[in-house]
Protein backbone atom coordinates (compact mmCIF):
# COMPACT_ATOMS: atom_id res chain seq x y z
CA UNK A 1 0.00 0.00 0.00
CA UNK A 2 1.33 3.37 -1.26
CA UNK A 3 0.13 6.61 0.67
CA UNK A 4 0.85 9.86 -0.86
CA UNK A 5 -1.29 12.78 0.20
CA UNK A 6 -0.93 16.89 -0.53
CA UNK A 7 0.13 19.93 2.09
CA UNK A 8 -3.44 20.69 2.48
CA UNK A 9 -4.23 17.03 3.87
CA UNK A 10 -0.93 17.28 6.13
CA UNK A 11 -2.07 20.52 7.44
CA UNK A 12 -5.73 19.42 8.46
CA UNK A 13 -3.97 16.10 10.03
CA UNK A 14 -1.47 18.32 11.89
CA UNK A 15 -4.57 20.66 12.53
CA UNK A 16 -6.64 18.04 14.39
CA UNK A 17 -3.73 16.19 16.15
CA UNK A 18 -4.19 12.78 14.41
CA UNK A 19 -1.18 10.42 14.69
CA UNK A 20 1.02 10.54 10.75
CA UNK A 21 0.39 6.34 10.93
CA UNK A 22 -3.68 7.27 11.25
CA UNK A 23 -3.63 4.89 14.06
CA UNK A 24 -7.08 6.47 15.14
CA UNK A 25 -10.30 5.12 16.04
CA UNK A 26 -13.54 6.32 14.67
CA UNK A 27 -16.68 4.38 14.73
CA UNK A 28 -17.81 3.74 11.56
CA UNK A 29 -21.52 4.44 10.60
CA UNK A 30 -24.02 2.53 8.96
CA UNK A 31 -24.03 3.57 6.07
CA UNK A 32 -20.52 3.85 5.16
CA UNK A 33 -20.38 0.52 7.01
CA UNK A 34 -22.30 -0.63 4.43
CA UNK A 35 -20.49 0.04 1.23
CA UNK A 36 -17.25 -1.75 3.68
CA UNK A 37 -18.97 -4.31 3.48
CA UNK A 38 -20.41 -4.60 -0.20
CA UNK A 39 -19.29 -7.38 -2.88
CA UNK A 40 -16.07 -6.30 -4.61
CA UNK A 41 -17.68 -7.14 -8.75
CA UNK A 42 -14.84 -7.55 -10.95
CA UNK A 43 -16.16 -7.17 -14.55
CA UNK A 44 -15.23 -6.87 -18.23
CA UNK A 45 -15.35 -2.99 -17.69
CA UNK A 46 -13.78 -2.90 -14.67
CA UNK A 47 -14.22 -3.08 -10.88
CA UNK A 48 -16.72 -1.46 -8.32
CA UNK A 49 -18.54 -2.46 -5.20
CA UNK A 50 -22.09 -3.87 -5.57
CA UNK A 51 -23.37 -1.57 -2.88
CA UNK A 52 -22.31 1.76 -4.62
CA UNK A 53 -22.64 0.69 -8.22
CA UNK A 54 -25.14 -1.21 -10.52
CA UNK A 55 -22.86 -1.45 -13.31
CA UNK A 56 -20.27 -0.41 -15.37
CA UNK A 57 -20.25 0.57 -18.75
CA UNK A 58 -17.93 0.90 -21.68
CA UNK A 59 -16.64 4.06 -22.67
CA UNK A 60 -18.76 5.92 -25.48
CA UNK A 61 -17.60 9.32 -25.42
CA UNK A 62 -14.08 10.46 -26.74
CA UNK A 63 -13.38 12.24 -23.29
CA UNK A 64 -14.13 9.27 -21.79
CA UNK A 65 -11.93 5.89 -20.58
CA UNK A 66 -12.73 3.01 -18.13
CA UNK A 67 -10.97 4.73 -15.64
CA UNK A 68 -12.86 7.61 -15.52
CA UNK A 69 -16.02 5.78 -16.01
CA UNK A 70 -14.84 3.72 -12.66
CA UNK A 71 -14.42 7.20 -10.97
CA UNK A 72 -17.63 8.45 -11.50
CA UNK A 73 -19.81 5.43 -11.07
CA UNK A 74 -17.11 4.14 -7.73
CA UNK A 75 -17.68 8.03 -5.96
CA UNK A 76 -19.23 7.79 -2.94
CA UNK A 77 -19.36 10.52 -0.06
CA UNK A 78 -19.00 9.91 3.93
CA UNK A 79 -19.49 13.42 5.33
CA UNK A 80 -23.12 13.02 4.55
CA UNK A 81 -23.14 10.00 7.18
CA UNK A 82 -22.19 11.82 10.09
CA UNK A 83 -24.31 13.25 12.85
CA UNK A 84 -23.70 16.76 13.77
CA UNK A 85 -21.28 18.44 10.98
CA UNK A 86 -18.09 18.21 12.09
CA UNK A 87 -15.08 19.01 10.39
CA UNK A 88 -12.40 16.96 12.47
CA UNK A 89 -15.02 13.50 12.14
CA UNK A 90 -15.72 13.69 8.90
CA UNK A 91 -11.98 13.96 7.90
CA UNK A 92 -11.22 11.03 10.25
CA UNK A 93 -14.15 9.07 9.03
CA UNK A 94 -12.92 9.44 5.45
CA UNK A 95 -9.36 9.15 6.01
CA UNK A 96 -9.80 5.33 7.98
CA UNK A 97 -13.08 4.72 5.41
CA UNK A 98 -10.51 4.89 2.63
CA UNK A 99 -7.97 2.80 4.26
CA UNK A 100 -10.36 0.17 4.92
CA UNK A 101 -11.40 -0.05 1.90
CA UNK A 102 -8.03 -0.24 0.45
CA UNK A 103 -7.11 -3.16 2.70
CA UNK A 104 -10.62 -5.33 1.88
CA UNK A 105 -8.86 -5.00 -1.58
CA UNK A 106 -5.43 -6.04 -0.93
CA UNK A 107 -7.10 -9.17 1.01
CA UNK A 108 -8.67 -10.27 -1.64
CA UNK A 109 -5.37 -9.99 -3.27
CA UNK A 110 -7.10 -7.12 -5.95
CA UNK A 111 -3.78 -4.78 -6.90
CA UNK A 112 -3.39 -1.93 -9.61
CA UNK A 113 -6.25 0.01 -7.99
CA UNK A 114 -6.24 3.78 -7.15
CA UNK A 115 -7.82 4.96 -3.91
CA UNK A 116 -8.49 8.60 -3.38
CA UNK A 117 -10.07 10.78 -1.15
CA UNK A 118 -10.96 14.88 -1.01
CA UNK A 119 -12.12 16.56 1.36
CA UNK A 120 -12.89 20.12 2.56
CA UNK A 121 -14.09 22.23 5.48
CA UNK A 122 -16.76 24.75 4.93
CA UNK A 123 -13.65 27.65 5.24
CA UNK A 124 -11.86 25.89 2.63
CA UNK A 125 -15.26 25.31 0.11
CA UNK A 126 -15.74 29.07 0.28
CA UNK A 127 -12.41 29.97 -0.48
CA UNK A 128 -12.43 27.71 -3.54
CA UNK A 129 -15.98 29.22 -4.55
CA UNK A 130 -13.94 32.97 -4.26
CA UNK A 131 -11.34 31.80 -6.43
CA UNK A 132 -13.60 30.31 -8.69
CA UNK A 133 -15.40 33.68 -8.65
CA UNK A 134 -18.85 31.29 -7.33
CA UNK A 135 -18.88 33.09 -4.31
CA UNK A 136 -22.27 35.06 -4.19
CA UNK A 137 -22.73 36.81 -0.74
CA UNK A 138 -20.77 36.94 2.53
CA UNK A 139 -23.64 35.12 4.22
CA UNK A 140 -23.79 32.44 1.70
CA UNK A 141 -23.25 29.20 3.52
CA UNK A 142 -20.75 26.69 3.25
CA UNK A 143 -20.61 22.89 3.80
CA UNK A 144 -18.04 20.13 4.77
CA UNK A 145 -17.21 18.31 1.10
CA UNK A 146 -15.76 15.21 0.42
CA UNK A 147 -15.73 12.36 -2.23
CA UNK A 148 -14.21 9.22 -1.83
CA UNK A 149 -13.56 7.24 -5.11
CA UNK A 150 -11.82 4.00 -6.49
CA UNK A 151 -10.33 3.12 -10.36
CA UNK A 152 -8.19 0.84 -11.75
CA UNK A 153 -4.88 2.38 -12.93
CA UNK A 154 -4.48 1.82 -16.68
CA UNK A 155 -1.81 3.08 -18.29
CA UNK A 156 -2.72 6.82 -20.33
CA UNK A 157 -5.75 6.89 -18.12
CA UNK A 158 -4.49 9.06 -15.19
CA UNK A 159 -7.61 10.44 -13.01
CA UNK A 160 -6.36 11.63 -10.11
CA UNK A 161 -2.28 12.83 -9.16
CA UNK A 162 -0.89 15.56 -6.77
CA UNK A 163 2.49 17.36 -5.89
CA UNK A 164 2.61 16.58 -2.22
CA UNK A 165 4.33 20.14 -2.34
CA UNK A 166 1.94 22.53 -3.45
CA UNK A 167 -0.72 23.65 -1.24
CA UNK A 168 -4.08 24.27 -2.71
CA UNK A 169 -7.82 23.90 -0.76
CA UNK A 170 -8.45 20.65 -1.27
CA UNK A 171 -7.12 17.65 1.21
CA UNK A 172 -6.50 14.84 -0.85
CA UNK A 173 -4.94 11.46 -0.05
CA UNK A 174 -3.98 8.65 -2.18
CA UNK A 175 -3.59 5.25 -2.01
CA UNK A 176 -2.29 2.78 -4.38
CA UNK A 177 -2.26 -0.97 -4.24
Amino acid sequence: MNITFNKRFELLRREYDLPSDFSFHIDIPDYTQTILNGEILVTEEGITLEPICKGLYKAREKWENQSIIEDNLNHFHVDWDTEQPDNKKAFMLGIKTLLLLAGKFEEQDIRGIRFWYHFETPELTKQWAIAHNLHRSDDEEYYISDRLSFYTRREGEEVISINPEVDSVNAILIIDI
